[in-house]
């Protein structure tokens, strides 16, 4: 007979498997609870067909046997006449320990006791005396009303209502320009980005509200709808500028507006497989580009409102002058380099000519606050995060208030997860 475990949580999922895979008439040979650390328990069952002719496997046989075994090891042992004899006396014994019954309740005697007598002064005997007794005593009583009572008034408990103040009415926990400017040190923003931050924020009083404002204020450029629109990420050796642009080519499809790939970096070995390899992986359409020309031959043959993303060199480029779109370059900032190497790398980039940052490997890190120091110091405004090595999972928005939750605690009744790989 041949036999099939089915392993599951739902007992009525692996019925119906069962019903469905061996028939209804399936026999059910073992059950058993497997137990797992950290989770509910899953169950085993091993079941056969019944229309099986060969008989059971030597490992079903000691299964059957197991169970068998276990079953008669459960049920009660017999009692012997040692036994018997036993709960004979101790029924004897019970019965010879208890207390006699009550008598029956019977008819009231002619007499009664000497202690009834003494319930009432005078009572005769029997109960028809004693209640003529209490009758007499009672007609005896005066019939005049009860005393007037009067309740005395109790003042009402005046209770005051807290109200519960708004956002806005709370009284805000203010902090001075020198503490202010010591917090944004110690959450370890740089002096000259905490200068920036006093400089653009000087009227909030907070200093998570005063980098989470001047995040919001910096401008940030986006393409329009229906706009064709060149776009780059541009940056470092290394600094994901590739996969960040890949993953805004994806959010851009999932927008609903078309998206291009154009593989122009002619200074790095592999650009262009990597590029095409990840056109593959997604869908994207994908165009080679040699020189200024092409990229401007694949962006004029671009339908009305499509996004041109193009992979370019490490370092500043140019777009072609003969490109009638608008451009939009983004500066790639890696999370996880040393505030000093990424100075250096970022010195030759002039900020001015990019419409906002890009963070990226923001995944890698527990700590933003260098390279956010470092998109202050810029002037620059963060566009998206990147986080992940998946390039399907797309590109987020940064949101202000999310980055400097993860640097401070909030204690102005905000609420945000705090988790900065979780908000890119």
């Amino acid at each position: 007979m041949e036999t099939k475990r089915f392993i599951g949580s739902d007992l009525r999922r692996l019925y119906d498997r069962i019903r469905r895979e061996l028939g209804p008439d399936a026999m059910v040979i073992h059950t058993r609870s497997l137990m797992r650390e950290g989770a509910s328990p899953l169950t085993e069952i091993l079941a056969a067909a019944p229309e099986g002719t060969a008989g059971l496997s030597l490992e079903s046989q000691q299964t059957v046997l197991h169970a068998l075994l276990a079953r008669l090891e459960a049920e009660p042992r017999p009692l012997t006449v040692g036994d018997l004899e036993d709960l004979a006396a101790r029924d004897a014994l019970h019965q010879a320990d208890s207390p006699p019954p009550l008598p029956e309740p019977g008819p009231v005697p002619g007499i009664e006791p000497e202690w009834l007598t003494g319930l009432l002064p005078g009572a005769p005997g029997r109960p028809d005396g004693i209640l003529a007794r209490a009758r007499e005593q009672l007609s005896q009583l005066p019939d005049e009303p009860p005393p007037a009572f009067e309740w005395q008034v109790r003042p009402p408990i005046e209770v005051t209502p807290r109200a519960r103040l708004s956002r806005e009415e709370r009284p805000a926990r203010t902090e001075s320009a020198r503490s202010m400017f010591d917090s944004l040190i110690a959450a370890g923003l740089s002096p000259a980005a905490a200068r920036v931050v006093l400089e653009t924020a000087p009227g909030e009083s907070n200093s998570h509200r005063a980098l989470a404002a001047t995040l919001e204020r910096r401008a940030v450029r986006y393409p329009d709808e229906g706009q064709t629109a060149l776009i780059t990420i541009q940056g470092p050796v290394g600094a994901g500028k590739t996969t960040a642009l890949v993953r805004m080519a994806l959010d851009c499809i999932d927008a609903g507006r078309e998206a291009l790939l154009v593989a122009a970096d002619t200074a790095h070995v592999g650009a262009r497989a990597q590029v095409h390899a990840y056109a593959e992986a997604t869908g994207l359409p994908v165009d080679d580009a040699f020189d200024q020309r092409e990229v401007a031959r694949s962006v004029a043959r671009a339908r009305r409102g499509a996004c041109v993303f193009v992979d370019v060199p490490a370092g500043q480029w140019q777009a072609p002058r003969s490109c009638h779109a608008p451009v939009f370059n983004y500066l790639a900032l890696p999370a996880h380099w040393d505030r000093g190497v990424l100075d250096a790398a970022l010195s030759p980039l002039a900020a001015s000519l990019f419409a906002g940052c890009v963070i990226t490997f923001a995944d890698l890190v527990t700590d933003l606050s260098p390279v956010l120091s470092a998109a202050i110091e810029s002037r620059l405004g963060v566009a998206f995060l990147s986080s992940g090595r998946d390039v399907s999972t797309g590109i987020a928005l940064a949101d202000p208030l999310t980055l400097a939750s993860g640097m401070f605690t909030i204690m102005t009744g905000e609420t945000t997860d705090g988790r900065l790989a979780a908000s890119a």
